[in-house]
């Protein structure tokens, strides 16, 4: 995947969007650049070092779901840049998969709590979230995770998918309150609902387009 891309906002297709990949398990957070400065969508571990030579601003931070490999430096993120975040619950560590860990003989995972500033409801195309006067529309699609959500970015056709939806692949569902089932109806209903040329930037992997997972997601044929 290629680390920038570009967004849309107000007819204007001159705001720039990076992507990072890091820590232990690949995962990609995303930097999108608004008028009123940065949003940041999920905090893998190393994302803070990769944005600082781009002098990105960051004024707010959201969570597509709290899984610890997507929040790993939210707390040095809010500490720096003093943003608030905006998730579906607040922090858990049942969320972060914090006390599956450590209720296993192998490595414990610790994530430094923070503080969800806004809690998220799903939106719908007539009623979407502002963030920084960016119009984003939810989508809650759990069965990866309880919190799992979507962020649609209409005007750039960009969906922000978390864990939702890969590259020919779904979220895996072997964790605690995973769903398969609840996971591919959601997916079925609320995301390939949008059109085929939407590009899904996703939380793990390469971006892929809905018309692409329609035809070749072997999950969801």
């Amino acid at each position: 995947m290629s680390n920038h891309f570009n967004i849309k906002i107000d007819n204007k297709a001159d705001f720039k969007g990076y992507c990072y990949t890091g820590g232990i398990c690949d995962t990609n957070g995303y930097a999108i650049e608004t008028p009123d400065g940065w949003i940041l969508i999920d905090a893998p571990e190393g994302f803070i070092d990769f944005i600082n030579p781009y002098n990105i601003d960051v004024k707010l931070l959201m969570f597509t779901h709290q899984h610890f490999d997507h929040v790993l430096d939210a707390s040095k993120i809010v500490s720096h840049f003093k943003c608030p975040i905006w998730a579906f619950n607040d922090y858990d560590r049942t969320l972060t998969l914090e006390s599956l860990f450590e209720s296993e003989s192998g490595p414990q995972i610790t994530v430094n709590p923070y503080e969800v500033s806004e809690k998220l409801v799903e939106t719908n195309k007539d009623q979407p979230i502002k963030a920084l006067g960016v119009p984003f529309e939810v989508f809650h699609v759990p069965g990866h995770s309880p919190d799992s959500i979507c962020f649609y970015l209409k005007e750039s056709e960009i969906l922000f998918g978390g864990d939702v939806l890969f590259k020919e692949s779904i979220g895996r569902t072997d964790f605690p309150d995973g769903d398969t089932n609840q996971l591919i109806e959601g997916i079925r209903h609320k995301i390939f609902t949008l059109n085929d040329n939407v590009i899904v930037l996703p939380g793990h992997g390469t971006e892929t387009t809905i018309g692409e997972e329609k035809s070749n997601n072997p999950f969801l044929l």
